[in-house]
């Protein structure tokens, strides 16, 4: 007896052999309480003989994230001059997986870095107050104890391609600032009336925390660790969390003491998406950033942030090539690789099946183009209520199916 299959049943069958394929990673939930205690942090640090040649580079990320954090560290390393030392040092959770590090140290092998891995615990594992943001994202709140040997160092987020040498970014002359960065490019375009909420007025002096050059010893001669924590801790009027998670607590607590960087040292891909949809969004760039700076940027950026779309969950106008040209050198591209079709293909499964349910549904209410002429013809043939209704019938039918 042979049996029939379903269009749901193939459906069924294909998601499971496509997550069975390529099956996404979670990241671990922490069930501890919220943490700011870093004094167990720090274990088996190992620093440079002489710090201060070299440039202390810091990530932080979970499993979620550790092939972007390859990603990341192979685009800085393959792109610096030949006599540019660089060491990491990566903030990663304690469920770190092994076969990450065990990449991550070859390429330190390979290049002649250092790779110091911080189980960075519990800390800001469950924060009291709840919103979309990984505890990774607060980690680099804590880096000027981290890192006690050092004057300064960088910050880069994981979802960066790195394109030349980082040096010239690293001798930023901090003078008496906190913090170096770039503007946020939401606060630049439209003023981002979220910040008077948070007390901060104006986007001049509110940057992006995903390029970040520190000022370590001025942190912490300022005890800013602590102050920056509380402020994560307590969120907006102590109620709620905020909406740039560890960004707003940086921008609140060094506010005033914030030194802006060339934007070349920061580029959206998103930008350009923008500027080819609006004239408007390219003169507000032009003004806020000048032509010359906005040009070179555009021209040749120093870094890719790819902090909106994201080349391995959906492609983006422009430069996600980039991005895939130095994934495609490391030893998870395949596995990338394959979460990427698996994602498209689900979702194309996902918007045909949305589709079909919709034909079926406004099918079973009489939302048809069949109808909707029927109805046209009937309005001609009869009069009085019966034509206004077939009429209104019609008008009904056509905006539901957007019949122009």
């Amino acid at each position: 007896m042979r049996c029939k299959k379903t269009k749901a049943g193939c459906v069924s069958m294909w998601c499971t052999l496509l997550l069975l394929i390529c099956p996404m990673i979670m990241a671990a939930v922490g069930d501890t309480p919220f943490t700011i205690e870093t004094q167990n942090v720090t274990q088996n640090i190992t620093y440079g003989e002489k710090t201060n040649d070299v440039i202390p580079i810091v990530l932080s990320a979970d499993n979620n994230y550790g092939p972007q954090m390859y990603v990341t560290m192979l685009s800085i390393l393959k792109n610096s001059n030949v006599d540019t030392r660089y060491d990491f040092y990566l903030l990663v959770p304690s469920d770190f997986k092994a076969m990450y590090k065990y990449f991550i140290l070859e390429i330190g092998d390979q290049y002649g870095c250092e790779i110091n891995f911080i189980d960075m615990r519990s800390a800001f594992a469950n924060s009291p107050l709840k919103n979309d943001w990984p505890a990774p994202a607060y980690y680099r709140l804590l880096i000027p104890d981290l890192l006690p040997n050092y004057k300064k160092c960088l910050y880069l987020d994981t979802d960066i391609v790195v394109r030349h040498d980082l040096t010239e970014l690293f001798n930023t002359d901090l003078e008496d600032f906190y913090i170096a960065g770039i503007n946020e490019r939401h606060a630049v375009i439209d003023e981002f009336k979220y910040l008077s909420s948070i007390n901060l007025h104006g986007a001049k002096h509110y940057i992006n925390s995903g390029v970040l050059v520190m000022n370590l010893d001025l942190m912490r001669k300022d005890h800013l660790k602590e102050k920056l924590v509380s402020t994560a801790k307590h969120g907006v009027d102590g109620e709620k969390a905020f909406m740039w998670a560890d960004q707003d607590a940086l921008n609140i607590v060094c506010r005033g003491r914030v030194k802006l960087l060339d934007l070349k040292f920061n580029v959206f891909p998103g930008i350009f998406d923008s500027i080819l949809d609006s004239e408007d969004f390219l003169s507000k760039m032009k003004e806020f950033y000048g032509e010359k700076q906005f040009g070179e940027a555009c021209n040749d950026p120093l870094i890719l942030h790819f902090a909106g779309g994201k080349p391995w969950k959906s492609p983006t106008a422009m430069f996600d090539n980039r991005w895939w040209e130095i994934c495609r050198l490391s030893p998870f591209y395949e596995e990338i690789l394959y979460r990427y079709i698996a994602s498209r293909v689900i979702a194309d499964i996902d918007a045909k099946i949305d589709a079909r349910c919709r034909e079926c549904i406004h099918s079973a209410l009489g939302y048809s183009k069949c109808n909707y002429y029927r109805c046209i013809i009937l309005s001609k043939l009869t009069f009085g209520k019966k034509k206004a209704h077939y009429q209104h019938k019609c008008e009904e039918i056509k905006k539901v199916l957007g019949i122009h």
